[in-house]
């Protein structure tokens, strides 16, 4: 019976995504800050031919929702409510019209939880909480609940600032930013326990903030906040990612006003890069080796953003969506794959302070 339901719900899932893409439409969630108009989550469209969007409506009121994590399968979508003391993470089910029903939460350990990943197939939830320096592990349920807290690890140093928590997603290691130890620090998973392994050392005042991989698997990508600068990292022979190539500025030349890198993310064939700067407000866009690690930067796309805390590349590559978290917007930049350049489509809609926006998987 079990097994029944499960697969009908997994059917209903892929009806929906299905008439999605023959709609030219792409479902995504926006996260936010609440209490100056937002009120949780919202549901919005891409038109994929367009780029317009359709006026984002509230899935589920929840307080700070700043990070959202979407299921594999595409069945639940996860929030951590980020507050100063504390924090709740918790769970919905998404239905076929990407409203999402609560199945529950958990209160948290740490502070100013920021980030949030499902981990090793839907078996565990990692957070990171900047404010405490606390990476934590609750196992998920069959049905998308989150189990009690199973593991905390406390970063240690002069100022600790865990920033994110992101599996290798062809690889068995779970990968954690560190701004204030400017490391990036290397978890395994053993016996349901998250053990740390390794550590990557990152200049003095660097920042690493938020992490992405390549493509092909052989790299990642780290947008360093304090330096602005972006570090790209390639696997070692054990298949951890420890060898640092290069440190590549996100700034053009001359620019000194008081800016901070946010945001980073590959496109998905691995010949771009892109990151959002928050001061300069802006994409730089890079060319990006994959045989060497080289990064040439090619240009900034600057038209309509205002503090970029996150941006997000729509799963069929034609598209960039930038949330500007004090513009309370989201605008949408065309994005040429041969080129990586993006220009501006001219399309924005509003929402109270949108920090994250998670499209649904959709496989190729």
């Amino acid at each position: 019976m079990i097994k029944k339901t499960v697969s009908l719900l997994l059917l209903c899932a892929s009806i929906s995504l299905v008439s999605a893409q023959k709609n030219n439409s792409l479902p995504f969630f926006i996260g936010t800050y609440t209490g100056e108009g937002s009120e949780g989550v919202y549901r919005c469209w891409l038109d994929t031919v367009s780029g317009r969007l359709s006026t984002p409506e509230i899935a589920a009121r929840v307080d700070n929702p700043s990070y959202l994590a979407v299921s594999a399968d595409n069945r639940f979508l996860w929030t951590v409510g980020e507050k100063d003391k504390t924090y709740c993470l918790s769970a919905f089910s998404i239905d076929k019209s990407m409203l999402l029903n609560f199945i529950n939460s958990q209160s948290g350990e740490g502070s100013y939880s920021c980030y949030i990943a499902e981990l090793e197939a839907g078996k565990w939830l990692g957070a990171a909480s900047y404010g405490s320096g606390l990476v934590t592990f609750y196992p998920l349920n069959n049905d998308g609940s989150i189990g009690a807290l199973a593991t905390v690890d406390k970063h240690w140093g002069k100022v600790i600032r865990a920033h994110c928590i992101l599996p290798d997603p062809k690889g068995k290691y779970i990968y954690s930013a560190d701004l204030g130890l400017d490391k990036v620090l290397v978890y395994s998973i053993e016996e349901g326990k998250l053990m740390p392994f390794a550590e990557v050392n990152l200049p003095k005042g660097m920042g690493p903030r938020h992490i992405d991989f390549d493509a092909s698997g052989k790299w990642m990508a780290v947008a360093n906040e304090l330096a602005n600068k972006v570090t790209i990292i390639k696997r070692d022979s054990a298949q951890v990612f420890t060898n640092v190539v290069s440190h590549t500025t996100m700034l053009p030349s001359g620019f000194t006003m008081k800016t901070s890198a946010a945001d980073i993310h590959f496109s998905p064939d691995g010949r771009f890069l892109y990151a959002s700067n928050r001061g300069h407000n802006s994409i730089v866009i890079y060319a990006f080796d994959n045989a060497s690690g080289t990064l040439k930067t090619l240009g900034w796309a600057t038209q309509g953003i205002n503090r970029p805390r996150n941006f997000v590349i729509d799963p069929t590559g034609k598209f960039l969506l930038v949330a500007n978290q004090d513009g309370n917007d989201i605008v949408v930049f065309k994005r040429n794959n041969q080129t990586g350049m993006l220009s501006p489509v001219n399309e924005k809609v509003s929402v109270s302070h949108p920090v994250c926006m998670k499209f649904i998987n959709i496989k190729h």
